[in-house]
């Protein structure tokens, strides 16, 4: 009798398993590696595309082990994360940070390393990684795009300030879809406003008032948005995603992967889509505009000032329109949205990347699609993107996140 308690007990601990949301906790890892790069300095894989890789490898984990235990389950993905996760920052020196990540959590998850079960289950979590990193990785991210600058024109895209003379990215636009959307240029945005055209001028009046650095007509809650929605915007609507879901799928490992891969699939694909549209019409950015030596406004006003300045600094080198982060906010909302059941939420959200010696703000959030345009419009105060680029780029995200909830149970596999 003696011996039968601890038995008892032992056998309990060994089907233990991880208290919290497992794929949360993966969400969490990828949040801060992405933001620990950027601040030691560290390249980090595409915003939007590695997130996916990783859901969607932690989802074919979670199907392959449907009815299995929690326990069984949380390691399947597990190592589903670790081995994308790995791969995605292949070269940036965080092995043994990720590898961290997973012994974080072994002892929580409670089975025994050297047991058939778990073993099985690593097994599984390995191959749903080696499926999808194999089908991304001839994806179009790896092409070679040869840019070309264009004639250095009214509207035209022409190199930042403290940028490459080349933009970013040039074979963003040509990376597959994640979910079977097919082809990207279905998503292309209708052309910009043209800068020589009457319509263009209350833009550009209004972000270089409203975005310069030592802007006197911001108001104080806007220039707080501009810093608010200054972190990657995937790792940003990933968090406020679990805000929102909290721990009501923490012992459904099957819903959360499928949630979270519909929400990742939305934000890869809106990322690609706004590309498209990046250098299909290859658009320059206010700074470029406001401090283009020669008139040619409509109007005929000269608004050139070389030494104006946006808030957020230094202004990304890629083109205006699409803006991606506003595309981001548009998707993540319109998934976030049909998981909730609609935009009211009461969330509280903090910033996670601080700069300018701006500490850390925070926002209650109550409306899903009051906060993706507001994440839109926070690069409009940040003086790097115009209004209509927001606009339309959140429209176009909207657009995406829909199509991708809609054939994301026909076609979540094609990754």
């Amino acid at each position: 009798m003696r011996l039968s308690l601890p038995i008892a007990c032992f056998a309990a601990a060994a089907k233990a398993a991880y208290s919290g949301d497992i794929v949360q906790y993966w969400v969490d890892q990828s949040a801060i590696l992405v933001n620990g790069t950027v601040i030691n300095g560290l390249p980090s894989p595409p915003s939007g595309w590695f997130e996916a890789i990783i859901q969607g490898a932690v989802y074919l984990a979670a199907t392959e082990t449907k009815g299995k235990s929690l326990a069984f389950q949380q390691l399947a993905v597990s190592h589903a994360a670790h081995d994308s996760l790995l791969w995605t920052f292949h070269g940036t020196r965080l092995y043994a940070t990720i590898n961290s990540k997973l012994k974080a959590v072994l002892g929580s998850i409670g089975l025994d390393a050297s047991s058939n079960e778990a073993q099985e289950a690593t097994q599984i979590g390995r191959e749903a990684a080696h499926e999808v990193i194999v089908a991304r990785a001839d994806d179009g991210i790896n092409f070679f795009v040869d840019y070309v600058p264009k004639p250095a024109r009214p509207g035209v895209y022409q190199a930042t300030p403290g940028g490459q003379p080349i933009p970013d990215t040039p074979q963003a636009q040509f990376i597959r879809l994640f979910g079977g959307l097919g082809d990207v240029k279905r998503f292309r945005a209708p052309a910009p406003p043209n800068a020589t055209s009457p319509e263009y001028e209350p833009f550009i009046d209004f972000v270089k008032a409203q975005g310069a650095r030592n802007s006197s007509v911001r108001k104080p809650y806007d220039t707080e948005t501009a810093y608010f929605w200054r972190e990657s915007s995937p790792i940003q609507w990933n968090r406020l995603a679990n805000n929102v879901i909290g721990d009501k799928l923490a012992t459904d490992v099957l819903a959360s992967a499928k949630f979270y891969a519909q929400l990742n699939y939305a934000l890869a694909n809106a990322a690609i889509a706004s590309w498209d549209s990046k250098y299909f019409h290859n658009s320059w950015r206010p700074v470029t505009a406001i401090r283009y030596p020669e008139i040619y406004l409509a109007s005929g006003r000269d608004i050139s000032d070389p030494n104006w300045t946006p808030l957020l600094t230094p202004t990304p080198n890629h083109q205006d329109y699409l803006s991606t982060h506003a595309t981001f906010g548009g998707a993540a909302a319109a998934v976030i949205k049909a998981w909730n059941g609609g935009d009211s939420v009461n969330v509280t959200l903090s910033s996670n990347v601080t700069v300018d010696n701006v500490g850390v703000i925070t926002r209650r959030i109550t409306n899903l699609t009051a906060a993706a345009y507001e994440n839109g419009d926070s690069r409009v105060f940040g003086g790097i993107h115009f209004q209509f680029a927001s606009d339309v780029g959140n429209e176009i995200g909207i657009w995406v996140g829909k199509e991708t909830l809609a054939k994301f149970d026909e076609n979540w596999d094609k990754f």
